[in-house]
């Protein structure tokens, strides 16, 4: 791959709006917590909230992910979806506020806590992204076409856009 490519690394081809989107259309990420036995992930539901600036994801709050939280609040979320990859690093904080947590409250919750918020222990962790490394593929049939369109001009394929993103 040369750096001429449609899809070299170039932070100035992902908009922080794009990253937004993606995040809003991948509801599952990996929550990448550090713990004083090491790193660990765990897949989270999230709520990306672009008019705030931040990504809230519901949890109890003896759980694993908040105890580490409430120690080091330095986290990564993972995002993976139809050709979209999202690798976000940011400060997280426990917030045990439950009108936050009812504005917050979905039917996926719902699924994790049949009796509502009120009848169990759920916080929000809110997650402030500071940065962003993205990769805006095409999605696994545009995908294919491309690699096969590069095998036979012999060029590299066009994947998508990648890049870093401050937000």
């Amino acid at each position: 791959m040369t750096d001429d490519s449609p899809h070299a690394d170039d932070p100035s081809e992902i908009e922080p709006e794009r990253v937004w989107d993606m995040l809003g259309s991948i509801d599952i990420a990996m929550l990448v917590t550090c713990s004083d036995q090491g790193m660990r992930g765990r897949p989270m539901s999230t709520i990306p909230r672009r008019d705030r600036g931040v990504i809230y994801i519901l949890t109890e709050s003896n759980s694993a992910a908040a105890k580490d939280i409430r120690v080091n609040g330095s986290v990564f979320l993972s995002y993976q979806g139809r050709g979209d990859h999202v690798a976000l690093h940011g400060q997280a904080v426990v917030d045990p506020d439950r009108a936050l947590v009812r504005e917050l409250w979905n039917p996926g919750a719902e699924v994790f806590w049949p009796d509502g918020p009120e009848a169990h222990d759920v916080v929000a962790l809110v997650v402030d992204p500071d940065r962003a490394d993205v990769w805006d593929g095409h999605g696994l049939l545009r995908g294919i076409a491309n690699i096969v369109r590069g095998a036979v001009k012999g060029r590299s394929p066009d994947l998508g856009t990648r890049g870093q993103v401050d937000l």
